[in-house]
């Protein structure tokens, strides 16, 4: 693992906010994160790795989402990021060498990548237990659609409930979500492709998840015909 420790204030709720990106890519028959795609940049005109978008876009709540929704907080707060990459990392990681040079984050390659998302998962739950944060925002790199409002609103969620919290997409829960601390162990049960969903049903059956509607978060990138018709509509 490449690691950049970033201290935040002690009288701070940690989060930590994830990004998996480890898959491997079958059914879109290349390296799905690797494809250019229009930036969220303002005014910029400019393609960039779908990966570049998606951290980009997180990076963009440095100091933004933390603060707003902490109305106490008097000074900007770094927004820790773990990447994991897995089976694509070598064509990757160097694409990130930009970004992370402008705002450190850790990555995490994950070497059982092949076994599926749950063994990332699994990682990122325990890293984010190892170094003590209070919570961890789940985010799938090829969420191509949502933007920095959406994280907004999940992470205001989160402090102001106190509960785990996901988005409402497509009549079901899913991610991106945060989970607190004392739902992390769980993800230690996880094997396969499942994800966080079970996690998820399972808080929502016991009162302890609180949703959003985040309907971009159903557009996803599966395959090049998701890819093309995605570009299309945003022509």
């Amino acid at each position: 693992m490449i690691k950049n420790t970033i201290p935040q204030e002690s009288s701070a709720k940690r989060l930590l906010i994830v990004v998996l990106a480890a898959g491997q890519s079958q059914r879109f028959e290349g390296v799905k994160l690797a494809q250019l795609i229009p930036s969220h940049y303002a005014f910029s005109t400019e393609k960039l790795p779908i990966i570049n978008c998606h951290i980009a876009r997180l990076q963009q709540l440095d100091g933004l989402t933390l603060d707003r929704a902490r109305p106490d907080a008097h000074s900007p707060q770094v927004a820790p990021l773990l990447i994991i990459l897995g089976t694509h990392h070598h064509i990757l990681q160097p694409l990130l060498a930009e970004l992370n040079s402008r705002q450190p984050f850790d990555v995490m390659i994950n070497q059982q990548s092949h076994t599926g998302l749950a063994s990332s998962v699994r990682l990122a739950a325990s890293y984010a237990l190892e170094q003590g944060f209070d919570g961890m925002l789940l985010t799938l790199a090829d969420q191509v659609a949502l933007g920095v409002d959406d994280y907004q609103q999940l992470i205001s969620m989160w402090h102001q409930t106190g509960k785990d919290v996901a988005a409402y997409y497509l009549d079901d829960v899913g991610v991106p979500a945060i989970f607190n601390a004392s739902t992390l162990p769980l993800f230690t049960h996880l094997s396969g492709d499942r994800g966080a969903k079970p996690i998820l049903k399972q808080q929502e059956k016991q009162g302890a998840l609180v949703t959003i509607s985040l309907p971009r978060a159903a557009i996803d990138i599966d395959t090049q015909a998701d890819l093309a018709s995605w570009l299309a509509l945003k022509e």
